[in-house]
């Protein structure tokens, strides 16, 4: 080797050196996805849910000041929470707290629950996450900016027929909801999961928005008591309990733990390893058992009041494993429905009537999931 050239090596070595020498390292959170989902369409929009989980391995505490996620190729923002926004969805792990003025202590993990609509034209189907946070000890002057997860969208292909026949039915969900269907974690076999991510309860009523006729205590007078459940979809029953007793009455009916909030209910194993649930049935009325086929349309119980529940309605997932809590959530859209009305604000539901959409004429959906409190028909 020539002299010019070993000095030429040696330069370029102590240049590499003094740059690695003098790179800084930043302590951040570590930011995961739990379970990454699908999209589905909700009131014509593309919809995505999944759970960011935050632990803090720093040294010192982490304020979070906001979270950005991004279109892949292009790098515009397509979702933003902040400030009000943030700690509305921003949640202590294994909690409903909030995480007191976004601060992580050092060992903390948080979750922030991310639900949004999405343009309608993206030019790939990639996101990227930006998490912006400050050290509330030391530099609040300047923010930092770390790369989260990447991933890809792909929209779900779960399309199913009509739980029930009818109506009209209110379907209630809203993941706003601290104590909702889509916040609530169950831990199985060392793991925590959502089966209810995407779980729609469905409550029979009528015209003027009343769950019952007379004397709502008795459960035989809810408009939706003992209707007939339907397979969404040809399976086979996967499994099914039936051994829960029922009271007559709203005010009798007991407390019961999470282990035991499904009542009596019937899975069934749809394909590609989808099990559709089916919960709080009337005791009794289960037609089927496991190993059973069933066709799309098939009568397989009767709505019921049994396990955690407020009154007679049926609790409805899909999930991704045969465990009604140890599973998680799985999008699905109705193959058809009709949109009469919603609750625009739930705190009137059972106590005054939905609003109708589209002067009162039904609109016919199509391939989508019900939204939030919407009052629909089959």
């Amino acid at each position: 080797m020539k002299l010019s050239s070993i000095l030429l090596y040696l330069i370029l070595c102590v240049s590499g050196m003094e740059k690695a020498a003098g790179q800084e390292y930043i302590q951040s959170p570590e930011i995961r996805i739990g379970h990454l989902s699908e999209m589905v369409t909700i009131n014509g929009k593309n919809t995505i849910y999944y759970e960011l989980h935050l632990t803090n391995f720093a040294d010192h505490t982490i304020k979070i000041t906001g979270l950005t996620v991004t279109e892949g190729a292009s790098g515009t923002p397509v979702f933003s929470v902040a400030e009000k926004e943030l700690a509305n969805r921003h949640r202590m792990a294994g909690t409903w707290e909030a995480v007191p003025e976004e601060v992580l202590p050092p060992g903390s993990a948080s979750v922030i629950y991310m639900d949004f609509t999405l343009p309608s034209e993206l030019k790939s189907n990639t996101l990227r996450h930006q998490l912006h946070f400050v050290n509330p000890d030391g530099d609040t002057d300047n923010p930092v900016t770390i790369s989260g997860p990447v991933f890809g969208l792909r929209k779900t292909e779960t399309a199913l027929g009509p739980p029930l026949r009818g109506g009209p039915w209110a379907a209630i969900y809203e993941s706003s909801w601290e104590r909702g269907h889509r916040r609530v974690f169950f831990t199985v076999d060392g793991k925590a999961r959502i089966p209810g991510r995407f779980a729609i309860d469905f409550v029979k009523l009528d015209r003027e928005g009343k769950e019952s006729k007379g004397d709502e205590d008795t459960i035989k007078n809810w408009y939706g008591y003992g209707a007939e459940v339907l397979a969404v979809a040809d399976g086979t029953v996967a499994s099914a309990r039936d051994d829960f007793t029922e009271s007559p009455t709203l005010s009798g009916h007991p407390r019961y733990p999470a282990g035991k909030a499904t009542g009596n209910y019937i899975s069934i194993a749809i394909g590609n390893n989808r099990y559709a649930f089916y919960e709080h049935l009337k005791p009794g009325s289960i037609r089927v058992k496991p190993g059973q086929k069933v066709k799309k349309g098939d009568v397989i119980a009767a709505l019921g009041f049994t396990g955690q529940s407020t009154g007679p309605h049926l609790h409805f997932h899909v999930a991704d494993a045969d465990s009604p809590l140890g599973a998680e959530g799985i999008p699905f859209f109705l193959e058809q429905f009709s949109l009469l009305g919603n609750y625009k604000d739930f705190s009137k539901f059972g106590k005054a009537p939905w609003i109708p959409v589209n002067n009162s004429n039904e609109t016919k959906i199509t391939r989508e999931r019900p939204g939030p409190n919407t009052v629909i028909s089959f």
